[in-house]
């Protein structure tokens, strides 16, 4: 339970594919393959080729065998592709280290190739930690029109400015900041710029020895200090932290402002985070970063002590800063995790009264069916990028938690939430083993791929 959500997130790279004569397109992680862990492609083919369809594994420059076997039985999901059959060929028994290709041949002489890819000792791991550290430096805010100009940004709705200075760039084509968005839909949000901190944080302390070996300690611990650095200049005089410094999609600094954001990014005054909005997460990486021993801008204990003081204030304050004044099931998660935090960093035992409440407030909201209920009433808990943080903020609260009996029922629904999302993944054909959610239609509850189209936020359902 110790595994962190940012590696957790390394299992799910998005498959390549290689189409060749006769139908067969190979979809494969082209970057590669950790020994000792799950590996597969899956085979899709335009035509039935049985129910023993062969392939096996060359080494990329000698051409040599290293594995052959049998895919699984064919498979259609004819909401994606219509007519189209889909093979599962697992090849987890091969852990000899190499670059690899996988060949598909059938009886009629159609062949396909996948691309090259790699097994080794962490490859992926330490592959994907490399590269995701490598975006995160390119994303910072840091230009030298950005460090001038977000030295006062502008607050929506009067003349006030703040130093926001740091910071990542949303995307190439965002240069917003945000700690979350979405705040008008109230179920929607994801954690961003905070679970980003709080990740990279975790993942230092997850794997120590791996990251130090790997020669990626000082970057890891930059960027998280990044990140943190940010989030304090972020936080108000009042005591809460501004959602968004927002671009209005104009690559000009000077065009940002502190902002909230409704649908069709009309912006308000409505910048105060509250727990479900970025603000929850903040507090926790901010109080997990405080324990280091080294310093970003600041000192250990003055991100503590932000840390403590957001709190305090979204205690107070939080359901006036919810859209509709309601705290739900992301608030709960959310507040478990920087409570959570807080009890790690000072052994308080306020925090731990805090964070055993948030944790009895998510039991209250998971059924005997195996999902939590976002609302007061039977709304499923789904979520287009977050799905998994009841489950990891309930995991953290795990390891400080010292109390037998308590612990054995958080671990009780932890355990038969995962036996439950196992079974709504296999309920229907799932070949790329995407993680299926439960939402509500009207008055019936379905599963289903993704997110629903129909949805508070009016636009978004990629499933991002």
């Amino acid at each position: 339970m110790k595994n962190s959500c940012f590696l957790f997130l390394l299992a799910f790279v998005i498959p390549f594919h290689v189409f060749a004569d006769g139908g067969i397109n190979i979809h494969i992680n082209q970057v590669g393959f950790n020994t000792g862990q799950p590996k597969y492609a899956v085979i899709e083919t335009e035509n039935n080729l049985g129910a023993r369809l062969l392939f096996h594994l060359d080494e990329t420059l000698s051409g040599k065998p290293a594995y052959q076997s049998f895919a699984g039985e064919p498979t259609q999901v004819n909401e994606w592709r219509p007519g189209h059959f889909f093979y599962r060929a697992d090849f987890s028994e091969l852990n000899t280290t190499g670059e690899f290709r996988l060949v598909v041949e059938t009886p009629a002489g159609a062949k396909a190739v996948s691309s090259s890819f790699r097994i080794g000792d962490q490859f992926l791991t330490r592959t994907s930690i490399s590269a995701i550290l490598q975006y995160f430096r390119h994303q910072r805010a840091v230009t030298a029109a950005e460090w001038d100009a977000d030295s006062a940004v502008v607050l929506y709705g009067s003349d006030k400015t703040a130093n926001v200075r740091g910071g990542w760039c949303d995307a190439s084509g965002d240069v917003s900041k945000y700690f979350s968005h979405l705040a008008y839909t109230n179920y929607m949000m994801p954690q961003q710029t905070p679970l980003v901190t709080w990740s990279l944080v975790n993942t230092a302390e997850a794997i120590p020895a791996l990251i130090s070996e790997w020669q990626l300690t000082d970057s890891l611990r930059a960027e998280a200090y990044w990140g943190a650095d940010y989030m304090m200049r972020s936080l108000s005089d009042e005591g809460y932290f501004y959602m968004t410094v927002f671009s209005y999609f104009d690559k000009n600094p000077k065009a940002r402002r502190i902002a909230g954001l409704l649908a069709n990014s009309v912006t308000t005054s409505d910048y105060q985070c509250a727990f479900r909005e970025g603000g929850g997460m903040a507090i926790a990486a901010l109080a997990r970063i405080s324990q280091w021993k080294s310093q970003g801008d600041y000192l250990p204990s003055q991100y503590l002590q932000a840390a403590e003081r957001a709190y305090a204030h979204l205690v107070s304050n939080n359901k006036k800063y919810c859209d509709d004044g309601i705290e739900n099931i992301i608030d709960d998660y959310c507040a478990l995790m920087a409570a959570t935090e807080l009890w790690i960093a000072t052994d308080s035992v306020y925090y731990r009264d805090q964070s055993r409440m948030r944790a009895k407030h998510l039991g209250e909201r998971f059924t005997d069916k195996g999902w939590f209920r976002s609302d007061g009433g039977n709304r499923p808990f789904w979520h287009a990028s977050d799905a998994g943080m009841p489950i990891r903020a309930l995991e953290r609260y795990l390891e400080k938690e010292s109390d037998k009996d308590i612990a054995l029922q958080t671990s009780s629904w932890i355990m038969y939430w995962f036996t439950m999302a196992g079974i709504i993944d296999t309920q229907v054909p799932n070949p790329f083993n995407y993680p299926r959610q439960l939402f509500r239609m009207g008055n019936t509850i379905r599963s289903g791929f993704f997110v629903p189209h129909e949805n508070e936020s009016g636009w978004w359902w990629q499933g991002e």
